[in-house]
């Protein structure tokens, strides 16, 4: 007779990994849940080199995200974060960006709101 054996942990490993959770006073880690929309952004105003956007407060929100890349030179700018509503970037050289905007709620970020492609001259 064959006995088969499941692959993993077996019941008594988890039950005593379990029992020393209890015994040991130990918890499961909390949950952090972000139920934030991702906000709506409006450009304000452009020129050659510069834009400014606007957005709607984000219910739950803390915090904003705001990030651009530029398709020539493959640059990629670091994360900027504000607490306001309101971004404008200047001196921007001649190219094609796409803007990235993101809320932050509970430690977490929504869905990412970007721009279309917006060209400097």
């Amino acid at each position: 007779m064959k006995i088969l054996r499941k692959q993993g942990k077996s019941a008594l490993a988890t039950l005593f990994f379990v029992f020393g959770l209890l015994v040991n006073g130990f918890s499961a880690p909390p949950t952090i849940q972000c139920n934030c929309d991702s906000p709506t952004v409006t450009i304000t105003s452009q020129s050659s080199n510069s834009v400014a956007f606007s957005w709607g407060a984000v219910s739950g929100a803390t915090s904003y995200e705001v990030w651009y890349e530029k398709r020539e030179g493959n640059f990629t700018s670091q994360p900027t974060t504000t607490n306001g509503t309101s971004m404008n970037f200047s001196n921007l050289s001649a190219g094609t960006y796409k803007f990235y905007f993101k809320a932050i709620c509970g430690g977490e970020g929504s869905n990412i709101y970007i721009t279309e492609d917006l060209i400097m001259i």
